[in-house]
């Protein structure tokens, strides 16, 4: 039981982290997907500050934060996100594994005792139990 308890903390523990990471990326990326779209319908940034019009401030955040934020969550982040995620699933699935072999153990062990309590019943090797009679009172004259 504590292996099947075990199994689906790490499944569940992985799930959240996929979901998570999923949020983020969405809402991140939809962020940057933004400011992408503001630039290129804006247009070439030096054409457009030569003739004063300004470029979106979302813009120059990414252009910093690109070398900082960017590339390391890129290189560093996803596959340590990965790795974290594959190791969760394998314990997930190893404890479930142990789990499921240690119940079929116990239920063919049962099995097997049953079994053979019922062939000694059946042949009479060994008496079944009977309950004990209480002493005889003997009769004095």
């Amino acid at each position: 039981m504590k292996n099947k308890i075990l199994s689906f903390v790490l499944g569940l523990a992985g799930a959240v982290l996929v979901v998570a990471s999923l949020y983020f990326a969405i809402s991140y990326f939809s962020y940057i997907g933004k400011a992408i779209i503001d630039f290129l319908a804006a247009n070439n940034v030096e054409n457009l500050t030569s003739c004063g019009i300004v470029v979106p401030s979302a813009f120059m955040d990414i252009r910093d934060m690109f070398p900082a934020t960017i590339l390391p969550m890129l290189y560093l982040g996803i596959p340590l996100l990965l790795v974290a995620i594959s190791a969760l699933m394998f314990g997930s699935g190893y404890f479930y594994g142990k789990h499921a072999m240690d119940s079929e153990a116990e239920a063919l062990r049962k099995r097997e005792e049953h079994i053979q309590s019922e062939v000694d019943r059946r042949t009479g090797t060994k008496p079944p139990a009977q309950p004990a009679k209480p002493p005889e009172k003997s009769k004095k004259a």
